[in-house]
């Protein structure tokens, strides 16, 4: 009989990322599959998961059959993990929040471009769009929180082995502005002008500063919104955050937060000419903001 740590993944509403970035630990999967006794993953195909110690979720619950799993994982083990933003704060799925689903049958069976004669597809073993995404939290206990879309492979080692050593893994609390060492001059200057009248999206320069900060070119950046943790891997391809980690901890939420702090940066009159204010500002953890909430579970 093994006395390793048993440990079970899932994988719902999402594209299979996270789990994919667990395999990309590479030679460092060895150590973990020696450390722990993997009885049950999405890629072995195992149809009962056992009572384990460790549960690892990734995806957002977006149907009846997610529900379904995700309960069943919480009952059978003794810690459950969060892996990834879906899982986390409800990611891109989550975007379907805005619509009804009814309306999201329609557009994805029946209005397509490509689709002829379509029809909303019906059968009793087809799983059921649920009313809202949500984010695992929002539907069980969970213990411990892996962000990322997807989260690197070393802060997904780093977090199991704190699970084995029997301690949380650690969740940043400041924003990612911290960590970027690009110059910010215009911003600590104290000033009644704005420091940008337009935001761009990086394809619209020709040039993008690779040492200053994106907001004072103009580029939508969400590092002020964003929690710290991802090691900035899209700034060092000169590509602004996105705002994968979700929120800080303790935030009322990612997309209000954005809106606080471009408040100082630009005119109120420049968000509204963005093609896209709430996908830019809520793209990952639109099942976690308030906006749900105030429309309610038929909006």
């Amino acid at each position: 009989m093994s006395t390793k740590p048993t440990v079970a993944t899932i994988w719902l509403q999402g594209c299979s990322g996270c789990h994919i970035s667990l395999l990309d630990l590479h030679e460092g999967l060895v150590d973990l599959l020696g450390a722990v006794d993997l009885v049950a993953m999405p890629l072995a195909d195992v149809k009962t998961i056992p009572r384990v110690d460790i549960g690892i979720v990734e995806g957002a619950v977006a149907n009846d059959e997610n529900l379904e799993a995700l309960e069943h994982l919480r009952a059978q083990c003794t810690t459950l993990v969060a892996l990834g933003t879906c899982a986390c704060y409800g990611g891109l799925p989550s975007l379907r929040n805005l619509h009804r689903v009814e309306d999201v049958l329609r557009c994805g069976y029946v209005e397509t471009a490509s689709t002829v004669d379509g029809a909303v597809p019906i059968h009793a073993e087809l799983p059921h769009l649920l009313p809202t995404v949500r984010a695992v939290h929002q539907v069980v206990k969970v213990d411990a929180m892996i962000p990322g879309c997807p989260p690197e492979s070393r802060t997904i080692a780093e977090a199991l082995g704190a699970l084995l050593a029997g301690q949380l893994p650690k969740r940043h609390t400041h924003n990612l502005c911290v960590e970027c060492d690009r110059h910010k001059d215009a911003l600590l200057k104290p000033t009644r002008d704005f420091v940008t009248q337009d935001v761009c999206a990086p394809n619209e320069l020709e040039h993008i500063d690779p040492d200053k900060c994106f907001l004072e070119q103009g580029v939508m950046c969400l590092g002020p919104a964003t929690a710290a943790g991802c090691g900035g891997r899209c700034l060092l391809g000169n590509m602004p955050c996105r705002g994968c980690m979700g929120p800080t901890p303790g935030a009322l939420e990612q997309g209000a937060k954005m809106v606080s702090a471009l408040s100082s940066i630009l005119p109120a009159g420049g968000l509204m000419f963005m093609e896209d204010v709430v996908g830019s500002g809520y793209r990952y953890c639109m099942a976690t903001s308030i906006i749900p909430e105030a429309l309610g579970e038929e909006a």
